[in-house]
């Protein structure tokens, strides 16, 4: 039987505590150990009741195979390299790296189901990146919908078991034939299922029940992504009631679906030449991100470079050019294969889904298509706000950054020298920060009650897009390149800034969001300075929160509730930004900054 861990975990916990981990331990090599000690701090897992240091200190064992977190986190990293998330580094097995198709999953904050969906499809065995025991030819999830189709959209947890999960192959023309002749002989009862399940856990050298808890994962997460339901139903001459699986309208809609695309697997795409093998790989990864709600204009000119390549190596495939694949190369191909066709920048995990047709990202859309945004970075002008403050943090700056050698370097020694900073010292570095990236800045004066919030940033000659019912100018209705419904120019506007110094919270929180919403609608209501309310509200903090998806939820409901922008800015970033103008002199565009919605990231 093919057996995918059981990490007893909620799909949710599973992906915040994937997204965790990238998100802290970046593109460097990690072991099950760093991922532990990350996941313990973010409060994502216990042992023995307790939390923190704590829990680590009880879980550790010399033995490290009776280690409870070291076994649920090894299960975890099994189960994200099944999906292409991690993978193990070239040299050592247990040591791995976060992929490029993870660093996605992280993009897509809370609207990460539709690329899990495709994830969980785009599991294949045998796999270079994955081990298991048997010689399986099989993609597990797309065998186990099809089977469910073909035997009354319903499989029970045993017929999981003894069928789809216990198939060897389902490249023959009848395996769906097969396995469904097999599942309605165990119904009429003329198969004895309880004797094949004895014959499995003797193959397997394991219990039954171990058996079952093999199908927990496989289980949950078809129900999490709204595939199945669990209900009773009836079977056999006596009417016995038993509970089953039943297809949902998407799950029908989906395994529907699969008979139309072009199945490649590992053996396949392992016959062409490597730039035939490269171009499918490119077209098959950034078509799955399409499908799953990624916005991927930023590499049409990079997917059609390869056309002539991809329509190649599909012609000696025999596949038709203009059907969809299914392919996840992350999820099939060697590491070194991947670092070739896939090369990826060391940098800090991507919060924000960054744009950037060199490495390969695109832009992550939350469900109103604004929630990670795009740094890009303009020419500074010659209007730099100067003054003795920020020429004396300029000098700072310049000093780390040559001493360091490298932007992220030095914004990391800025950062933690700044960890324990009071509302007194970070509030003013702050708008002084603003003031090296080119903008006007300054602090709230302490007692002036109209003046609620912390600080405010101006932004000059700027053009946003808007959606109004009277905009000042239209844009043209057979435009497709114009998206937006109209557009308006502003001068001199105010964005309202909340910050949290790092001695009142080291991580951001959700009353941060509360008080932002306030300082727009103040700032609105009062007309004390100039601004619209197609420009944001600020957010900045020391860190964003260690569970980013419930601030990005609450910026999203009051942005699709009120159409109010909220930011939000660690202090890492706004540090990294300020290096990059200091020493590249850039900064960020005043149109990404006025329309900020969610978390920045550069």
């Amino acid at each position: 039987m093919l057996r995918f861990p059981n990490p007893s975990s909620t799909i949710e916990n599973f992906v915040a505590t994937y997204n965790a981990a990238l998100t802290q331990l970046g593109d460097e090599i990690v072991t099950l150990d760093d991922i532990i000690a990350v996941v313990v701090e973010a409060n994502l897992a216990t042992a023995a009741g307790y939390m923190g240091s704590e829990a680590i200190a009880r879980s550790t064992r010399s033995d490290r195979s009776r280690d409870p977190l070291y076994n649920q986190m090894k299960m975890y990293a099994e189960l994200f390299r099944t999906l292409g998330w991690l993978h193990p580094t070239e040299s050592k097995t247990l040591n791995y790296t976060f992929t490029q198709l993870g660093h996605q999953i992280n993009a897509a904050g809370p609207f990460y189901k539709p690329l899990l969906e495709e994830t969980v499809l785009g599991i294949e065995y045998p796999s270079h990146v994955l081990t298991t025991k048997g010689d399986y030819h099989l993609r597990p999830f797309v065998f186990l919908l099809r089977t469910m189709l073909a035997c009354d959209d319903m499989l029970t947890r045993d017929e999981i078991i003894v069928g789809p999960l216990s198939t060897y192959s389902d490249r023959s023309a009848n395996a769906i034939e097969n396995m469904s002749n097999l599942i309605r002989k165990l119904r009429n009862g003329h198969v004895d299922i309880n004797e094949l399940l004895h014959q499995k856990a003797i193959e397997g050298n394991v219990q039954i029940n171990t058996l079952k808890n093999y199908t927990r994962w496989p289980i949950g997460i078809m129900r999490n992504l709204g595939w199945t339901k669990k209900v009773q139903h009836e079977f056999g001459k006596n009417k016995r009631s038993y509970g089953v699986d039943q297809l949902t309208q998407a799950g029908k809609s989906i395994a529907n679906r699969l008979p139309t695309l072009d199945d490649i697997r590992l053996e396949q795409i392992d016959q062409l030449l490597y730039e035939e093998k490269a171009a499918i790989s490119v077209h098959a990864y950034y078509r799955m991100l399409e499908r799953a709600g990624f916005d991927i204009s930023s590499v049409a000119q990079k997917l059609d470079s390869h056309k002539h390549l991809y329509a190649r190596g599909l012609d000696k495939l025999g596949i038709e050019h203009d059907r969809p694949l299914l392919f996840s190369p992350f999820q099939s191909l060697s590491v070194s294969d991947i670092k070739k066709i896939f090369p990826h920048r060391k940098t800090r995990p991507p919060l924000s889904g960054r744009k950037n047709p060199e490495n390969g990202s695109v832009v992550g859309r939350g469900s109103h298509g604004h929630l990670f945004v795009n740094t890009e970075l303009i020419q500074q002008e010659s209007s730099d706000i100067v003054t003795k403050g920020t020429k004396l943090l300029k000098k700072e700056l310049l000093g780390l950054y040559a001493q360091y050698g490298t932007i992220e370097a030095a914004a990391d020694v800025f950062t933690r020298v700044h960890s324990s900073d009071t509302q007194k010292t970070f509030y003013p570095l702050i708008s002084q920060l603003f003031g090296l990236l080119g903008f006007r800045s300054e602090c709230s004066r302490v007692g002036v009650n109209y003046q609620r919030w912390d600080a405010c940033v101006w932004l000059d000659d700027l053009s946003i897009p808007i959606e109004l019912e009277s905009p000042k100018k239209q844009s043209r209705a057979s435009d497709n390149n114009q998206r937006w419904d109209a557009r308006v120019w502003l001068d001199d506007v105010a964005i309202p800034i909340e910050i949290k110094s790092p001695s009142e919270e080291q991580f951001l929180s959700t009353k941060a969001i509360r008080q932002a919403l306030e300082n727009k609608i103040v700032l609105l209501a009062r007309n004390s300075l100039k601004t619209d309310r197609n420009i944001t509200t600020l957010i900045i903090g020391y860190k964003f929160p260690n569970q980013r998806g419930d601030m990005l939820q609450l910026v999203d409901d009051i942005y699709k509730t009120f159409n109010i922008r909220i930011g939000v800015i660690d202090f890492k970033t706004l540090a990294t930004l300020a290096l990059q103008a200091v020493n590249k002199n850039s900064t960020i565009a005043p149109a990404v900054l006025g329309t900020l919605l969610g978390f920045l990231h550069v």
